[in-house]
């Protein structure tokens, strides 16, 4: 009976010092995994389109998994809030490691909050010429690159061919011009008034990059000179943009601002209230899921006096100057502007890649995506210098004002070269 009991007690000694062992095993096992999280390098990265920010979660989840000892905090911030958010932040040092820029980069380059990038893509031998050169441009200044490009917009013309075909009117050719437009939309105008229909020949957006900054470059007037240093609403070219957009809605070939104010010009298309659409790429994955899609052409917009070439925007990753992680963070970037990140966006038709090796993953079911990157080809990029935050805002409500009639294109124009050359003579 002791022996039993001995043995029953040296078992249970054991098994207490076994689990002991094992809780020991345990707590070690904790403790180094808080460890190696510890040794994780954290770094944020900030953008603003809700849209978008689903495909960026599995991005981020790849470059983690390719890249474990770096861990990433995607911060959402609206449009609306974004940048006065990342002013703020950079003025506590707080800004995030990694944010999206655009159009504003003058601005923040000259604060000195972005980190040049010139030596991280030297270091890694990166061809800058893989990238589509106005967007690659648009992010260099004063000949540092700031930015690695992400995506880029284009701006073409998208058609009903089911409007073309019920009136009996030719559609729009390669190589057509604005007067041949007017003609096209004269014809619908015609027909459409005698059937009594209500459809519009000409939709566009009253907004810079879809519409009056393309036609101010097309009639050879410009909106900021080479140098950034002189406005151009002065101009005979860019005065005369204004006045034949004026044109178009006094006779009747285009709605009103009352209209395209009220309603955008892409949502009346997409009702099938419009012929001919002038638009952004951005609109792409939108119109290719329309009822009517297999019906839609896209073509190059009507050439000009000077031409025919786009508006190009698109967005750009910089990192925080402060950062206190930026390899970690430069590493995020050169993952987010590279091949497996671009295919994915692109695949999820959630932007137009502006490496041009991953172009070839952005497709349409129906619509023609070929015309995007033709148009690029000869594109100009979106204007903008450091006081563009000041000055872009009060060309919006000047132009609209034209096109609301309250002001003549001379009036307007006139007002739009005092505010923007006051703003850019500040600058200096």
């Amino acid at each position: 009976m002791k022996k039993r009991m001995c043995m029953m007690l040296a078992l249970l000694m054991v098994g207490s010092l076994a689990a002991c062992g094992n809780s020991q095993t345990d707590a070690g096992k904790d403790e180094a995994k808080k460890e190696n999280s510890s040794e994780k390098t954290k770094i944020s990265f900030a953008l603003w389109d809700e849209v978008q920010k689903p495909v960026f979660d599995e991005i981020v989840e790849k470059f983690e998994t390719e890249n474990p000892d770096i861990d990433v905090e995607l911060q959402l911030t609206p449009w609306s809030q974004y940048w006065t958010k990342l002013d703020a932040a950079m003025g506590s040092d707080s800004a995030a490691d990694v944010f999206w820029m655009n159009t504003y980069l003058p601005k923040y380059a000259e604060a000195g909050v972005l980190e040049p990038l010139d030596e991280y893509i030297e270091k890694d031998k990166i061809n800058m010429d893989d990238y589509v050169s106005v967007v690659k441009d648009a992010y260099n200044y004063n000949d540092v690159q700031y930015c690695m490009p992400k995506g880029m917009d284009t701006v073409q013309v998208f058609y009903n061919k089911g409007i073309f075909e019920k009136y009996g009117v030719e559609e729009p050719q390669a190589g057509w011009t604005w007067e041949d437009m007017k003609g096209l939309a004269g014809q619908l105008k015609s027909k459409i008034e005698e059937a009594g229909s209500d459809e519009y020949p000409i939709l566009m957006e009253l907004d810079p990059q879809p519409s009056f900054f393309n036609f101010i470059n097309q009639s050879g007037g410009y909106v900021l000179s080479d140098d950034m240093k002189k406005a151009g609403f002065d101009q005979e070219g860019t005065i005369k943009a204004y006045t034949d957009m004026v044109s178009l809605m006094d006779e009747n070939l285009m709605p009103g601002s009352e209209v395209l104010s009220d309603t955008k010009g892409t949502d009346l298309f997409l009702s099938q209230k419009g012929a001919i659409l002038f638009m952004g790429s951005w609109k792409t994955a939108v119109i290719d899921e329309a009822s009517f899609a297999e019906q839609v052409g896209t073509i190059a917009m009507p050439a000009k006096e000077s031409g025919n070439q786009s508006v190009i925007g698109g967005l750009g990753y910089a990192v925080n100057s402060s950062s206190k992680n930026k390899d970690a963070a430069w590493k995020l970037v050169k993952y987010l502007a590279g091949e497996e990140s671009n295919k994915m966006q692109a695949e999820a038709k959630i932007d137009v890649p502006a490496l041009i090796s991953a172009q070839q993953y952005y497709k349409a079911e129906h619509v023609d995506v070929n015309v995007i990157f033709d148009v690029a080809e000869t594109g100009f990029p979106f204007p903008t210098s450091s006081s563009v935050a000041e000055w872009l805002p009060t060309v919006n409500e000047i132009s609209a004002k034209i096109f609301a009639k309250e002001l003549t294109p001379e009036e307007g124009c006139k007002q739009m070269q005092e505010a923007t050359q006051s703003a850019l003579d500040s600058e200096s």
